[in-house]
């Protein structure tokens, strides 16, 4: 008597290769999902670990920042708006890069500013920290000088976003768009400072848009420069004006550029106190 074999039919071999298949394809689907959440995350912290020292070294240079009626500061005012990319310069006591002959002061010249010069520092954040000699006892170098102007007549590269000077730094590589405006202390938020100027101001707020770098190499230069444009500047007009969501809608509805390099644009935004007077 024969014993009948035990086999694997046709259609259990089939369904048992779709089964795998599907298998295959959920493993690989999660895969590719988990990858993708780590190439995110990754690139958040290309950003954040840029941005989180820079706007850190903001609230120490803010903090220090020397507000008088007879020291000059260049700041967003009615004499120049600073459309696209702010700037901002102000005499600090925190140090700075100091010259090689003199004796140093307890003083610096400090700016900010993001370059739209032709160099391999465009559309970046730059920070200038000039260390101010003590009154005459240099030719060459300046010390602090007051009055209206002073910073723009004699540092005339603190106050633009092109000229060169060798104590710049770039500080920040992945920041291309930088913005900021006033928060009185009235209460009230304005792109100007008060009547008095600074000393009617209790808070700077600062937002920056960066991107990280592996984002950045799909736009050109002449891309980040258009899109430093879009990202529209303060408008106080709007009592109910959101400074980040504004640049976010923005981005989110950009389809003329790489949406992988879009999606890795990364916007912050702080609020730096100013001690009160004494």
């Amino acid at each position: 008597m024969r014993r009948p074999c035990s086999a694997f039919t046709i259609a259990e071999l089939l369904v048992s290769m779709a089964v795998l298949t599907l298998l295959v394809l959920i493993a690989s689907r999660m895969i590719d999902s988990a990858a993708n959440l780590t190439a995110q995350g990754s690139k958040r912290m290309d950003a954040d670990s840029q941005v989180r020292p820079l706007l850190n070294r903001m609230a120490i240079d803010v903090s220090q920042m020397i507000r008088r009626s007879d020291v000059d500061y260049y700041v967003k005012s009615s004499l120049d708006s600073e459309p696209g990319n702010d700037r901002i310069a102000f005499f600090c006591s925190a140090p700075g890069y100091y010259p090689a002959t003199g004796s140093q002061s307890s003083l610096s010249l400090v700016s900010y500013r993001i370059n739209a010069g032709l160099t391999s520092a465009q559309n970046r954040m730059e920070r200038l920290s000039k260390g101010l000699v003590w009154n005459g006892v240099s030719t060459t170098n300046n010390p602090i000088i007051f009055g209206l102007q002073a910073i723009f007549n004699n540092w005339p590269a603190a106050t633009d976003a092109t000229s060169t000077d060798a104590d710049y730094e770039l500080i920040a590589p992945q920041v291309f768009r930088f913005e900021y405006f006033y928060l009185l202390k009235t209460g009230a938020i304005s792109n100007l400072p008060g009547a008095s100027g600074m000393p009617d101001v209790a808070a700077i707020s600062v937002a920056v848009a960066a991107i990280d770098q592996k984002s950045r190499i799909l736009l050109s230069d002449s891309q980040v420069t258009d899109l430093i444009g879009r990202l529209k500047d303060f408008d106080p007009g709007q009592p109910s004006y959101d400074l980040t969501t504004s640049w976010q809608s923005t981005l989110d509805g950009i389809v003329d550029m790489p949406r992988v390099a879009i999606s890795g644009v990364r916007i912050y935004q702080r609020y730096f106190y100013f001690m009160p007077s004494r």
